[in-house]
């Protein structure tokens, strides 16, 4: 199926995947830069994500970008990787419908 627009998500994520920008991948947030000088508008969260029952709360890090648009784009980890961040994905905004 074939759309007119790219979300916000799917442009930053192909700019923050880009082989240019691993140098800023582990240094705060500065590899949102390059988002910022194109004005997209996002917030920016990190936190742990783990299973109930684990008792490790750290079992992974997550990393996520919302957008005005609705979108998202997410990426992860795990502590003391050697692999460090998976690549960034990007998610369309969810259907708005209500609850009955």
């Amino acid at each position: 199926m074939w759309r007119e627009k790219m979300f916000d998500a799917e442009a930053a994520v192909t700019l923050l995947n880009n082989t240019a920008y691993p140098m800023f991948a582990d240094r705060g947030d500065g590899h949102l830069d390059v988002l910022r000088e194109g004005n997209l508008e996002f917030t920016h969260e990190r936190g742990f994500v783990g299973t109930p029952g684990i008792d490790d709360i750290t079992v992974c890090l997550a990393e996520s970008l919302y957008f005005s648009d609705g979108s998202r784009a997410l990426r992860i980890t795990v502590p003391h990787s050697a692999s460090g961040w998976s690549q960034w994905t990007a998610l369309q905004p969810l259907p708005q419908t209500q609850l009955q």
